[in-house]
């Protein structure tokens, strides 16, 4: 029996997974078993089968034999006159991210990054911090956290985690019912918060929404602790350092909680001890410990697989991981310790937990050299890159507290302390959020981001109000005129924000799956250009559709390497939408273009393309 079918394209790990999806039938149920199941709609996600393999952990040549074996399955199958049925079956997992990203950037434009603004900008008026109130900055400091940072994990967490390990999420239902409740926690708890001293059940609701974010973040962390138990995997420094985050999510949520209703219940003397002695130690378990453990851990499998970076050894990352949990029990010990006990040569013990921090870090990021461009660079890689410079400065800036206290002489400084923290949490935490959405977005969606904006906008502002904040902050302890600029910083950072959020909604709420897709293997050139046809087969059905699509600003169809990548992936509708192009006028373009040519008036010369390679 006959098995050599032509499939269009060679298997290697250089094939998108579109292509991979499109001329090898059997590929599916592979890529299914391996954690694909559903990502990026009908076509499979924007990303190359080595990029694959890498992300979900499966080893190269391994997966290219499996592929060659169901490969040569269909093949028979299809010589046996029994084409194969299309095995894409839509879930709920493809897109539980959706929800909780969409919240995630709704929360910081609002009572997160945008209120934190509008109070930076009274401070900045009137020339003192103390301008804003304790329960307005910790409300606003809490969305941030648990709205921000935490709706963005719990929302990636579910969608990619499950994929890494090679299973499915434990209870997927309860993925819904934890969104509901961290959302309804954040709104409530705010309320609360901000009602403070007017409302005399103020902390009984801030207690309530409290309690609803902390049965959201068990639902969470349960889920991900037995989805990654009963996959069977080995404990690998990835999951280490996943799990230790979860660990902190729990712990910080339980005790942000109980700090809240302590703040609002207390006053005087009380009040104060209360805050200078817990204040740190949970924000330290939110940032030192959920966000940095999370991402470091993410970035141990991603950044490999998405930039060509070297993979660090497990040996390298168990020492890393190992160092970063020692520093963090220290940073929090010894400052709980030194409150406790009043003896200031505890504090001292910070230096060298904020050292261990710095050097447990360094052991994972520094051979990725990101002062240095990436091997594989595209939209996304600049976040990543200025979000480790931002790492780097905060954690500088923590071993160069007991310098600058002798040089300022100041007893303790809470502007270049909070400066510490938003270089970390805005320089860090947010442009790295921005950077793997802006990368991980269009991929699960199918969409190439070569046809997507490269973001340089949302990057300079957020960067540029970054640095304003951080050397303004610190430079308040040497002139009020600071406090000018300061204000400043923080509507840089909003509009950035925003600028990115809008994109990527746009990008997440694209009908692209429900879009059909008509390729050019499926028939004869049509007699009419629609919407739903694929721009790379109108270019090769009617090359003198070109000057359309460059006259409706598609410029970068000159580009060998783009036709044969992002334009075989699109459709007409798809495209119009990515460029605002009104699809009506353009396809009416494009068919009057072909209506000429075939008009009884004569042939028009057809239209050169720049070479393609095809």
């Amino acid at each position: 029996m006959a098995t050599d079918i032509d499939r269009g394209s060679e298997l290697s790990l250089e094939i998108m997974v579109p292509d991979l999806l499109r001329d090898h039938p059997g590929a599916r149920a592979v890529l299914d078993r391996h954690g694909l199941r559903g990502c990026g709609g009908p076509q499979g996600p924007y990303e190359s089968l080595r990029v694959f393999a890498r992300t979900h952990g499966i080893n190269e040549a391994d997966l290219l034999k499996e592929l060659g074996q169901a490969d040569q399955s269909s093949a028979v199958v299809e010589a046996s006159g029994s084409p194969p049925k299309p095995r894409y079956v839509h879930t709920p997992s493809g897109t539980i991210y959706r929800r909780f990203f969409i919240a995630a950037i709704v929360v910081t434009l609002t009572a997160g990054a945008t209120w934190g603004a509008w109070m930076l900008w009274m401070i900045g008026r009137a020339g003192t911090f103390r301008e804003a109130s304790l329960h307005q900055i910790n409300a606003h400091g809490e969305a941030q956290i648990y709205g921000w940072v935490g709706l963005f994990i719990m929302g990636f967490a579910y969608q990619a985690f499950p994929r890494f390990w090679g299973t499915t999420l434990a209870a997927p239902w309860l993925a819904a019912w934890s969104f509901v409740l961290m959302l309804g926690g954040l709104v409530v708890r705010t309320c609360g918060m901000v009602a403070a001293g007017a409302w005399s059940f103020a902390p009984w609701l801030a207690l309530a929404g409290g309690l609803l974010e902390i049965a959201a973040v068990c639902c969470f962390v349960t889920q991900i602790v037995v989805t990654f138990r009963r996959s069977g995997q080995r404990l690998e420094p990835m999951a280490g350092f996943i799990m230790t985050a979860l660990a902190c999510f729990l712990a910080s949520i339980l005790m942000s909680v109980w700090h809240t209703w302590t703040t609002m219940t207390t006053a005087g003397d009380a009040l104060v001890w209360y805050i200078s002695t817990y204040q740190s130690p949970v924000r330290d378990l939110q940032v030192h410990g959920l966000a940095l453990f999370m991402i470091l851990g993410v970035s141990v499998r991603m950044m490999p697989a998405l930039y060509d970076l070297p993979r660090p050894s497990n040996r390298r990352s168990w020492w890393a991981w190992g160092i970063l949990v020692t520093a963090l029990l220290s940073e929090v010990g010894f400052f709980l310790a030194y409150r406790w006990t009043n003896n200031h040569a505890l504090a001292g013990g910070l230096v060298l937990a904020w050292a261990l921090l710095a050097f447990g870090v360094a052991r994972i990021i520094l051979p990725w050299r990101p002062w240095r461009p990436f091997p594989i660079q595209d939209r996304s890689s600049k976040f990543v890159r200025a979000a480790f410079g931002w790492l780097a400065v905060s954690l500088a800036m923590l071993l160069f507290l007991p310098i600058y206290l002798v040089l300022s002489q100041v007893p303790f400084s809470h502007a270049y302390y909070g400066a510490t923290r938003h270089a970390i949490t805005v320089g860090f935490v947010s442009l790295m959020i921005m950077g793997m959405g802006a990368k991980v977005v269009p991929t699960l969606k199918g969409i190439a981001p070569a046809g997507l904006s490269n973001l340089w906008g949302p990057f300079a502002l957020v960067n540029l109000g970054c640095t304003l904040r951080v050397t303004t902050q610190v430079l308040t302890d040497w002139t009020n005129h600071a406090y000018t600029i300061l204000g400043v910083s923080g509507m840089l950072e909003v509009i950035g924000l925003t600028w990115w959020g809008v994109a990527l909604i746009r990008i997440m709420l694209m009908d692209v799956d429900a879009t059909p897709v008509v390729s050019i293997n499926q028939g004869a050139r049509p007699s009419r250009i629609e919407p739903q046809h694929i721009v790379a087969d109108v270019l090769d059905w009617f090359p003198e559709t070109f000057p359309v699509f460059e006259q409706h600003g598609f410029t970068a169809l000159r580009q060998p390497l783009l036709r044969r990548t992002l334009a075989r992936q699109v459709t007409l509708a798809q495209a119009s939408r990515m460029k605002s192009v009104n699809i009506d006028d353009f396809l009416n373009d494009l068919n009057d273009v072909v209506k000429l040519r075939i008009s009884p008036a004569g042939l028009l010369p057809v239209v050169l393309l720049p070479e393609s390679g095809s």
